[in-house]
């Protein structure tokens, strides 16, 4: 019997594949669209410039960042470790204080009586911080001296502490640190107007230290204009030592002062004399021969001190006493007051300059408020020199009247100590 044929088995629809496919292409286009979309992470913010140092750039070839490109970034260097610098602390501002405040300060405590420490240490940081502010400072400190006021601290119980002797000087000082044209154009309006002796020695050695030489006129002018000032007793009696000293420094540096230490003889006449004797070269000898003579007027007794003492070295000197003791031209007063500088004594303006060696006498003179010291130099006086102003000393002896018997006993003396020097 024959069977019936068996149907062909069903056939599958294309449809479900396709539509599976075309649910997964639209899926993943779904999901790269919103990948792409969605915002980048933002980068790590740098580390602060003040923190770190970074290496600097290096030029790479173009191969080689070609090479670095295609290896991984698990693969490549690791970049140098960062290095941690500190920040740097801004320097500390001390605040401005306005110079007039300052200055107010420190004139205050002229007059207060004892100086305590704490006021003394007020005072000098007032100073300080006035000097340091600089040529902004200038204007008031050059105000105050120009209305030429002062006030010693001289005897002041504590007064030592503020390391000077005046609130003037003080002021002086301080234009000489602060420096700078400002502070030189003050001190020149100062050296013109001032009627202070001691201001003139200050300020001539801050001008030289600041320029050698290039306001010797400018402090020869001064010292004149004080001087002329001081003759008609204008200076309220102070002491013009600190003058005469410096025309002896302009002498020493060249200047022709000759004629004014001439003009000033009899006002101050050991200052002039001891200062023309001072003068290099022997160029006050024959200003001193004429004071002596009478031609010029001032102290004949001093002026002779003086050639005495230039005696031994100065040939003028030594003749014109020995033809004026011949001729009884020296007294016998004048004389015996020679003797002391034949046998060494050198006269000095001012204190001594070294009273720790010994050996000197401090003068006083009411006429002209002069103070001057003498040093006996004959212990330095070598076996020549001494026999030398032995010599001198006998000649004199020879020449002087016997009825001169202070000069006679006055010039003895100073042979005898001559010569006990010689043993």
């Amino acid at each position: 019997m024959n069977k019936a044929p068996k149907p062909p088995p069903p056939r599958k629809s294309p449809v479900v594949p396709v539509l599976i496919l075309a649910v997964l292409i639209i899926a993943g286009a779904v999901a790269f669209k919103a990948f792409h979309s969605s915002p980048a992470t933002p980068p790590p913010a740098p580390a602060p410039a003040a923190e770190v140092e970074h290496p600097p750039a290096q030029t790479r070839p173009a191969a080689a960042a070609s090479e670095a490109a295609s290896v991984r970034p698990e693969a490549a260097a690791a970049p140098p470790p960062r290095r941690y610098v500190p920040p740097v602390a801004p320097a500390p501002q001390i605040a401005r204080v306005d110079a007039i405040q300052l200055m107010s300060t420190l004139t205050n405590l002229a007059g207060a009586g004892p100086i305590t420490p704490g006021q003394a240490e007020q005072w000098k940081a007032a100073l300080q911080q006035l000097v340091s502010q600089g040529p902004s400072s200038v204007p008031a400190i050059q105000q105050f001296l120009a209305q030429n006021l002062d006030a010693s601290y001289a005897g002041v119980s504590g007064a030592n502490a503020l390391g000077y002797n005046s609130i003037r000087s003080a002021m002086l000082d301080a234009l000489a640190q602060i420096g700078g044209p400002e502070s030189t154009q003050a001190m020149l309006q100062v050296l013109q107007s001032s009627i202070y002796p001691t201001d003139v020695p200050a300020l001539a050695k801050a001008l030289d230290g600041q320029s050698p030489g290039q306001y010797s006129q400018a402090i020869l002018d001064a010292v004149r204009q004080q001087l002329n000032l001081g003759a008609m007793d204008q200076l309220g009696g102070a002491n013009v030592l600190p003058l005469f000293q410096a025309l002896a420094s302009q002498a020493a540096n060249g200047a022709s002062v000759s004629a004014d230490l001439a003009q000033y003889a009899e006002k101050w006449p050991y200052y002039s004399s001891i200062a023309l004797a001072a003068m290099p070269d022997g160029a006050g000898v024959p200003t001193l021969i004429q004071i002596t003579q009478g031609a010029i007027p001032g102290s004949p007794a001093a002026a002779a001190q003086a050639l005495a003492e230039l005696a031994p070295q100065n040939p003028q000197a030594l003749s014109t006493l020995m033809d004026m003791a011949k001729g009884g031209q020296l007294s016998d007063s004048i004389l015996s007051q020679m003797a002391p500088y034949l046998g060494g004594r050198e006269l000095e303006l001012g204190p001594p300059q070294n009273a720790a060696a010994g050996g000197y006498l401090t003068f006083h003179m009411a006429n002209g408020n002069q103070d001057f010291s003498a040093f006996d130099g004959g212990s330095t006086l070598t076996p020549q020199q001494i026999t030398q102003r032995i010599s001198i000393i006998d000649q004199l002896l020879q020449n002087v009247p016997p009825t001169d018997g202070a000069a006679v006993d006055a010039l003895n003396e100073q042979r005898a100590g001559l010569a006990a020097r010689q043993k």
